[in-house]
Parts: C-alpha cells; structure tokens; sequence
C-alpha cells in the first residue's frame, strides 16, 4: 500500500512503499541521493550500490515518475534537512520502477523567469514549490468563503454562464452564437443570485465571469473567478460591508491556521483585518486625494488607479489598515440595479472595497422594487422585455436585498505581493493569449 511522504516521520525502520516525481538527483561518490516529491511533500531517498535499484537509479532525471520500496531511516547525524517536514528522515531504497519518464527541462524552473515563459510552459512550471503553494493558499480562500457562508446559513447555488441578455447592460461581453440566436458570456451572475434571494434568502456561487475588455495590464483578466454572495431583508449596503468585514476575518484567520508552510515561504505575513474595516464615501475620498495629495479627481465618478493607490496608503497611515471601503458611487456609474441613496438619489448605496491599492470587491443594495427596475431599465435606455425573465421575480414580491462579489485572483494577487494577477491565475485568460499566444494560434491556422 503506497505511503505518503508526509507520514514516513512515523515509520521509522519500516517499510514503505513511495511514488512521485523526482525533484532531483544527486551523485555523491557511489551513493545516489534523489529528492522525491507527491503531494503531500519532499522526502530524501538514497540507493546505495548494493542495492538491486542502483543500476536504474542512474538513470534518474528531473520529474521521471517513479515507484520505489524502501526502508526509513533517521539520516545521519549533522546531515538533516530541517527546511522540510521529513528532513530527519530519508528512505534507502531496494525496489525502483520508472512509471514515466521525462524530457530534459531546457530551464531551472526554480529560478527567476520571465512572464511569457511562465505562461508559455505553465502546465510544467505549475509543479514548483512557488505555484504550487499559491494555489494551495488560492484553494483555501475558496473553501474558507464556502465554510463562513455555509455556517451563516448561505446556501450554495449554480448557475449559468450563457446568458440572454448582458447583466450591465450590454458593454464588454462577449458575444457567441447560441444555434440560430445571440448569446453572451456572463459578467456576472447577478441576476440569477438576485432571482434566488427570492428563493432561498441567503444565497453564494462560485465561479468564472466574463469582461471583454481591452486591458493589458497586471490588474485585469479577461475571465476570472467571482466569489458571490446575496441576501435579503437588509436595511441597506452597510449590512452587507459587515457581512465581508466578518467574512474577511474570518478567511485570514482560517489561512492563519492552514497555510502555515506556504507563508512562510513567501515571508509574508497576513494583514491583520479591523474589526470595522474604515469607510469613505467617494467625494470625501476624493477630496482628501485632493487636499492630502494634489491629485485632482473631484469631477471623476470613480476612482483612477492611481487614486486607488493613494486613498490605501492613506487608510494605512490614519487607520493602520489594509483594507477600506469606498461607499456612494454616482447612480449614472452604476448598474440599473444599483440602489439610490434616499438622502441623494444621484448617489447609490453601493460600495467597493479596496486592499492594497486595488479594488478587489464591489457590492452594495439593489433596487427590489418592481417598478422602479422597470423604470431604471428605460432610464439606461435599455428595453424591458429583454430582462422579462429576470423582472418576474421582481414582479411577485422581494424583500429587500443586497450582495458583493470578490475577485479570487486579484485577492491573491496582493495577500501574496504578487506582481501580476496572471501568476495568481492558473491559466490565465486574457486579450493577447488562450493557453498560448493568440499570435501563434492565428499563424497556425494561416
């Protein structure tokens, strides 16, 4: 029965029985050291020259696949590895099978490479211990959402990602052809989540969305993940702020206690969350931009940015805080869902949540009134028949009601200061590239 690397500091002078990947090989005088990987870590194993595996184990190159039967030892002593959970240990091989073997790798995976060559051989470079805990962490953001929302009484729904009608209107999405009639790509599933409110009160999904947007920068996908949640009987968008304040805290701490390891490798450590994450409305941001930085964006409906940038760094100077939440955007800006504010209907109770110069949420209350989605949907100059499906819900009574949704991979593009949200993304989508270069598929096909 195959053992995990992990579980080999328990078995000491026994008999195991391994299979993983060779990280690498190492020729000491007549000893042969590979340093195995699965998993669930990185174990060291050695083949001595009375071994019946010795002769094979020449033979070793970087990532052959392997199965081997050997005895565990504690390693010598001065010679332990205390880097590593098994580092007291190594494994002295008697039986060794190459189960695959592997082509010569033309660069050290290890070592500091570009962008393109990260993209261009990522279904092999994802194997490095830098990736490998990226997305171990990115899987545990998702888990710890799924678990806050699940023990608040969320229940998780899924839904489609072709569309009728485009959720904001019409602008960035991609259109497809659906049999003899147009499609879309979703941008969200906003209209979904809001028609299961009126269903199950407390609803979440999890799942890719679609922005046709011409960006070519460290900040935009053209397909991302967006965690997504909706709830009714708000009072208004500051209950919704609370839920992501809570749920914030409650992700950190659930990374706190399970990505111990990865962390560390990152050297980094977790922002601590606020117990009341600060909170600006747009035009006081603004003009704190103005006043504080010399940035002119008072006529502006949102932030560029650069103000997004500067408003964190403020946070972080008077609020010692990562995090702040930017409130009341202009109507005119927004979704024709967005709610008005009562005290200014120009403004809508809505808000995004910016971390470390970045927006990485947007949420807020939605208009629940029939009527009033009838008319704001004539009011964007869009015609009403085309949300139909969409308004019924409207139509037979919803309570009122709010939501956010979360960028996963700019969430941890910047819990792990990375420098590109496409080395926070495992294949990336974008305007230039699907898998490989646009440029390349268009060569071919010519």
């Amino acid at each position: 029965m195959r053992t995990l690397i992990k579980e080999i500091i328990n078995k000491e002078s026994e008999s195991v029985e391994l299979k993983g990947w060779v990280n690498v090989r190492r020729d000491h005088g007549k000893l042969i050291f590979i340093d195995l990987r699965d998993r669930s870590g990185v174990c060291q194993v050695v083949f001595l020259p009375s071994s019946a595996a010795y002769e094979v184990a020449k033979e070793l190159r970087s990532e052959w696949v392997v199965r081997l039967v050997g005895k565990v030892s504690r390693r010598p002593k001065g010679m332990k590895n205390l880097k590593v959970e098994t580092g007291e240990f190594e494994v002295a091989v008697d039986e060794l099978t190459v189960l695959s073997r592997a082509e010569e790798i033309p660069f050290d995976p290890a070592s500091e490479i570009s962008l393109e060559t990260f993209l261009d051989w990522q279904p092999f470079v994802l194997r490095t211990e830098k990736n490998r805990n990226i997305f171990k962490i990115q899987a545990e953001i998702v888990r710890a959402f799924r678990d806050f929302l699940i023990s608040k009484n969320f229940i998780e729904i899924q839904v489609p990602k072709i569309v009728a009608q485009a959720t904001e209107g019409g602008a960035n999405v991609f259109k497809m052809d659906y049999f003899e009639n147009k499609a879309y790509l979703a941008q969200s599933p906003q209209f979904y989540k809001q028609i299961m409110v009126g269903v199950f009160e407390r609803v979440f999904t999890i799942g890719n969305v679609y922005r046709a947007e011409e960006h070519s920068t460290t900040r935009h996908l053209n397909e991302y993940t967006s965690l997504d949640l909706e709830f009714g009987f708000i009072n208004d968008h500051t209950d919704v702020m609370a839920l992501e304040n809570e749920l914030l805290i409650y992700v950190i701490g659930h990374l706190l206690k399970n990505c111990v390891k990865e962390f560390e490798f990152f050297g980094i450590q977790l922002p601590k969350i606020p117990e009341a994450i600060p909170s600006l409305k747009l035009k006081d941001a603004q003009k704190i931009l103005s006043e504080k930085y010399s940035l002119n964006c008072l006529s502006e409906p949102d932030l560029d940015p650069q103000g997004e940038r500067m408003i964190c760094q403020y946070a972080k100077e008077n609020f010692n805080s990562d995090f702040i939440f930017i409130t009341h955007y202009p109507t005119e800006k927004r979704p024709f869902y967005t709610f008005p504010d009562s005290a200014n209907p120009n403004f809508t109770r809505s808000f995004d949540l910016l971390f470390k110069g970045i927006e990485i949420t947007t949420g807020g209350q939605r208009v629940h009134d029939y009527q009033m989605l009838v008319d704001n949907i004539k009011k964007w100059g869009l015609n009403p028949e085309h949300f139909g499906f969409y308004l019924q819900a409207f139509k037979y009574g919803m309570p009122p009601e709010g939501g956010l949704a979360i960028g996963l991979e700019r969430l941890t593009q910047k819990l792990l200061n990375l420098d590109n949200i496409r080395e926070a993304t495992l294949f990336p989508r974008d305007m230039h590239r699907i898998d490989i270069l646009l440029s390349t598929l268009k060569n071919n096909r010519e």
